[in-house]
């Protein structure tokens, strides 16, 4: 009975290999996991999860599968965080190296200028918006501003107290203004500030108005409404107050 046994197992692993053939001899191909996801975007029929290793994708019509991985294109292996821009029809793919990759259209376009940069501190990518034509990377050291059509930086905003490398975790508009999720504390400046690097043209709004001192840890904009993260609670603004929205209570 236990050779009956083995025999079938042997005959299900070949099967399993027929199905996925061997490539060519001289090329390589991958063994990674795709059974832990980290992040999750999604945009024009189809969603993307990010592994710590690789990358897949789920057409929503056909439900096929892709994978990316350095072999197909990707310039890393450790994943921090994604995110799917809508209008620009782009996937933003940040590296906890900071290296950042562009996939348009399955191909991959790499911006290596954060990785590159010799500023020290941290330079992990903790966040992503798209706006428009930019992206704005929540940062270590700030506020990082990609343009999406030239795939380069275009500035870089320290908005610390005194103008030094604060810890960024999320960031959001309503078109009126630009709000930073801190460890400072929640920050926001007017978009027509002519500098929104000089960190003194950023107002603390933690501590003020019904939103309680402290860091927060994100900020994001939920139909058209300011919602920021802290600790456990969410809290939402409203012509300059802010409100207690949700506590889970952990």
């Amino acid at each position: 009975m236990k050779t009956i046994t083995i025999s079938i197992a042997l005959f299900a692993t070949f099967i399993t290999h027929a199905q996925d053939p061997l490539p060519p001899m001289g090329l390589w191909r991958e063994h990674l996991p795709y059974n832990s996801a980290i992040d999750v975007a999604a945009g024009d029929g189809i969603v993307y999860g990010a592994t710590p290793y690789s990358l897949f994708s789920v057409n929503l019509q056909d439900n096929m599968i892709n994978r990316y991985s350095r072999i197909t294109g990707l310039s890393e292996t450790g994943i921090s965080n994604i995110r799917y821009d809508v209008n620009a029809d782009r996937l933003f793919i940040a590296y906890s190296n900071s290296n950042i990759d562009i996939l348009y259209k399955n191909e991959v376009r790499n911006v290596p200028d954060i990785k590159r940069s010799t500023n020290p501190g941290d330079k992990q990518v903790y966040n992503i918006t798209p706006v428009d034509r930019f992206c704005y990377l929540s940062t270590g050291i700030g506020i990082v501003v990609l343009d999406t059509e030239k795939e380069e930086v275009k500035d870089t905003w320290s908005i610390g107290q005194v103008g030094n490398a604060v810890k960024v975790t999320g960031f959001a508009t309503d078109n009126l203004f630009y709000y930073a999720a801190t460890a400072e504390g929640l920050k926001s400046i007017s978009i027509s500030s002519p500098n929104p690097s000089n960190a003194a043209n950023w107002a603390v709004e933690s501590g003020l108005n019904g939103l309680p001192p402290g860091p927060c840890s994100n900020v994001m904009s939920v139909g058209g409404r300011i919602i920021v993260a802290k600790n456990d609670s969410l809290f939402s603004v409203s012509t300059g107050n802010w409100t207690f929205v949700y506590a889970d209570g952990w």
